[in-house]
């Protein structure tokens, strides 16, 4: 159905030059219309103020069969959320009361909790349970703005359980009509059998994980936790370049618990993005740069596991791309909500709210390499966005806790209304 929205008093369009991710002083430009309207299909078909389409409408250059008067809303492209961890089970509320105890991240983790008390509970699931757990997530990541999610895998750590939880993916992507891009994530961190034989578990990822992805359609990108601790770039590079060979593009978890170097390596691989990054080296940051290498930070995670925060200004004085994302996980960052990462990430990242914007729509988008369609307001893109119950935009920024979220269209559908 032909639609016309008009009367929006704050359209946040992010168009522009969209081809490449935005970075530097790009960052700052949102192209908001005040007053704004937008004329749509499945795809939008035109987008201007509410004076212009007044002028088409009379003149039968727009021909609506509804119209939608929006004043004191704001419309916007809709949040990209481009690191997730979306499909798992059981829950570790046990290891928050730890940490607000004072144990550590790794400290937890040696104590059998971490990554491996959720693995444990993802083989015991069912295909079923775990698509309820997950939808129950996803409908709750709408409701606040997502309309387009990258989901890892990483918590079966075995053939058959890795497979199940991208077969869940897969299942979500035939439920829910946002985009859902997933990743497989094997080398999230060493199952408990093969601890102490880390290398052997390596070869099962090359030689039977990757290609039965592959053969299954079941993943566009490989992930791996290259960290102190996790994955070293050795053991890294193999696994990459296996995922490489099969069709696989790359995605990494970068110096999150230490500068090993794993941002350089992200650049020196071609990753499609580096993510996490709190202790990044300003060697690293240049090759990323070099690569084009987009910095996703998630301080969600820093903030829920109180660890330092990613150098976002450097970053983008350095004009490396970034993009905003959750890492909604159950242990290091349990919110599906993009709305209190952006809150995060103008009061603890140092960033303002348009770069906070650019990065979790457009950029987000260019991460997942589905720009073409999500991330911005666009003529010939799809009319996916959401609306907000606010006259500004920066309401979302300074009342923050809440959702501001009124409704989410979808290819030109109203899917949610909150």
């Amino acid at each position: 159905m032909k639609t016309l929205i008009k009367d929006i008093s704050s359209l946040v369009t992010i168009a522009g030059n969209n081809e490449k991710p935005r970075r530097g002083k790009e960052l700052d430009n949102i192209n908001e219309i005040q007053n704004g309207a937008i004329f749509f299909d499945e795809k939008i078909l035109w987008v201007g103020s509410t004076q212009e389409a007044e002028i088409k409408l009379h003149n039968g250059e727009i021909s609506p069969e509804q119209t939608i008067s929006l004043k004191g809303k704001t419309v916007f492209p809709g949040f990209v959320d481009s690191h997730t961890h979306l499909v798992f089970a059981g829950d570790r509320a046990n290891e928050f009361a730890l940490r607000v105890r004072g144990a550590t991240y790794q400290e937890i983790a040696e104590r059998g909790g971490g990554i491996i008390a959720t693995v444990k509970a993802v083989r015991k699931a069912s295909e079923d349970e775990l698509f309820e757990n997950a939808s129950k997530h996803l409908w709750s990541a709408i409701r606040h703005g997502t309309v387009a999610i990258e989901i890892k895998s990483g918590y079966g750590l075995d053939v058959e359980n890795e497979l199940k939880l991208l077969r869940v993916n897969k299942k979500l992507s035939g439920a829910f009509p946002i985009h859902i891009v997933p990743t497989f994530l094997g080398a999230h961190d060493f199952p408990p059998e093969y601890k102490n034989k880390p290398d052997d578990y390596v070869e099962i990822i090359c030689k039977e994980m990757i290609p039965k992805v592959a053969e299954l359609n079941l993943a566009k990108y490989c992930d791996c936790f290259v960290d102190k601790g996790y994955y070293t770039i050795q053991q890294a590079e193999k696994i990459f370049r296996t995922a490489q060979d099969y069709g696989l593009k790359i995605r990494m978890h970068a110096d999150e618990l230490a500068d090993v170097g794993a941002g350089r390596f992200a650049g020196e691989i071609g990753a499609i993005s580096a993510d996490h990054l709190l202790f990044v080296s300003d060697e690293s940051l240049e090759k990323m740069k070099n690569a084009g290498t987009i910095a996703t930070l998630l301080p969600g995670t820093s903030y829920f596991i109180r660890m330092p925060y990613a150098p976002a200004k450097k970053i983008v004085e350095k004009e490396i791309p970034i993009a905003l994302a959750s890492d909604f996980n159950p242990g290091s960052c349990f919110t599906e909500n993009m709305q209190i990462i952006l809150s995060l990430a103008v009061t603890n990242l140092g960033l303002n709210c348009e770069q906070a914007l650019v990065a979790s729509t457009i950029n987000g988008a260019h991460s997942l390499e589905i720009s073409s369609l999500v991330g911005s307001l666009e003529v010939g893109k799809e009319a996916t966005f959401a609306i907000l119950d606010c006259s500004s935009y920066v309401e979302m920024f300074y009342h923050y806790g809440i959702n501001h979220v009124k409704e989410v269209w979808v290819k030109g559908k109203k899917f949610i209304e909150n």
